[in-house]
């Protein structure tokens, strides 16, 4: 409540569309240490009201009641005045939107907007650790294993960037601009040294987290949509029937290498993806009505169906690994995803192939050299990868000289008819 001197000095109101009132004055009973009182301004609609400093003051004897201005003689106060009739209109602003939006309008509304405390002030990364957090909770239901990894290094990636460039562990989510995305994608292709497709991947993790923050009304839109965030084309390695052979019949002295040698041949010859033949159990494998095996598995990622006829060279893999007891009844010795890459890489050199070996190799493998090249159609080899659409089947599609060849030599023939 004012006392009758702060009543005195408010003089000036201005009403917005005879809903809002915006009213100045000084304090003279609460002065500054330099002698100067602060300015206030009250906002008043249907009688009640909220008032606040508005962050500036003045010497009390320039304050001139009448016209809840200060008087207008100085460059200073001039500037003062051209501030509060800023203030009054922004208020103004508000009070306008707020009926445009169909909104209450009410003054403690108006002077939250002003203020920006209607703002949700959520950090970021605390966002990102709620995420997590929950589709943890969904491994095995819902969501795969290797997308809580994912999004796990993604949120650690993004917080060793903050404390590089800003000395701080988090950000408030309406801060993650196109700026500063911009300037971790170029941490991420110049300090880590990441090529273009994965700081993309990384980026767009973060996406997720921004867009679920858009829906809440934590920010106005998702800063993602205004990047330009192209993926590359990248050729993909895959083995040959020539180099599959080669590493079927090379000996390993070493088991581990020869063990991680025979599970990623046997992702060469069902298309199975590193999680999905890590889970591989018992219940997986069944017959048809001919007893020809077959594994029949739900994929962790995308959840489709796979339907694999075992060719001999799995049958035999599984068969040398019948007598072995793995955990949760799993019928190969399967190691982690990151040591399973670091093995090919060494089995790759011992070899004597030059190619970047890798469980999803494997895969590329049986869409190409396996299967397409065989004349197997690009329907049935889909539906064999588990894959949602052709399209994504397409991306593993090569066309080898083999295939060439034969198409070529089927043409040649027709000619060699014709004459």
């Amino acid at each position: 409540m004012l006392d009758n001197e702060e009543l005195c000095t408010i003089v000036k109101t201005t009403k917005i569309k005879h809903m809002a009132s915006t009213l100045f004055f000084i304090k003279r009973k609460k002065l500054l240490k330099d002698g100067t009182a602060p300015v206030f301004v009250r906002i008043t609609v249907n009688k009640v009201s909220n008032e606040f400093a508005v962050g500036k003051s003045i010497n009390p004897k320039l304050w001139i009641a009448v016209k809840g201005r200060v008087k207008n003689n100085t460059l200073l106060n001039k500037q003062l005045n051209s501030c509060l009739d800023q203030v009054e209109y922004q208020l103004q602003e508000i009070e306008l939107n707020l009926q445009r939006e169909g909104k209450q309008v009410s003054a403690k509304e108006i002077s939250k907007k002003y203020k920006g405390e209607d703002e949700i002030n959520e950090q970021f990364l605390s966002l990102y650790e709620e995420h997590n957090t929950l589709i943890k909770g969904l491994i095995g239901n819902s969501v795969a294993l290797g997308t809580y990894k994912r999004h796990c290094t993604s949120a650690k990636l993004f917080k060793e960037f903050l404390q590089a460039e800003f000395r701080v562990n988090d950000i408030l989510v309406r801060d993650v601009d196109i700026q500063l995305l911009e300037k971790y994608k170029y941490y991420l292709m110049t300090v880590r040294q990441n090529r273009n497709n994965t700081a993309v991947k990384y980026i767009r993790n973060l996406g997720k987290i921004l867009h679920q923050a858009e829906s809440t009304g934590a920010i106005k839109s998702c800063p993602i949509e205004q990047m330009k965030l192209r993926v590359n084309n990248v050729e993909k390695d895959f083995l040959t029937t020539e180099e599959l052979s080669a590493l079927t019949n090379h000996h390993f002295e070493i088991l581990r290498l020869d063990q991680v040698r025979d599970i990623f041949q046997f992702c060469c010859y069902t298309g199975l993806a590193y999680t999905d033949v890590f889970t591989l159990t018992t219940e997986h494998i069944v017959k048809d009505a001919q007893g020809a095996p077959w594994v029949r598995k739900v994929r962790n990622k995308t959840k489709n169906m796979c339907n694999i006829p075992l060719l001999k060279p799995a049958l035999q893999i599984l068969e040398k690994y019948q007598s072995f007891t793995f955990p949760k009844g799993r019928l190969l010795p399967v190691l982690s995803n990151q040591k399973m890459n670091a093995y090919l890489k060494e089995i790759a050199d011992v070899s004597g192939i030059n190619k970047t070996l890798t469980t999803h190799c494997a895969r590329h493998t049986f869409a190409t050299t396996v299967t397409l090249a065989n004349n197997v159609s690009i329907e049935i080899v889909s539906k064999m990868l588990g894959h949602s659409s052709i399209k994504m089947t397409q991306q593993y599609a090569r066309i080898m000289n083999k295939s060439i060849a034969n198409d070529m030599a089927n043409v040649d023939a027709i000619l060699k008819g014709v004459d």
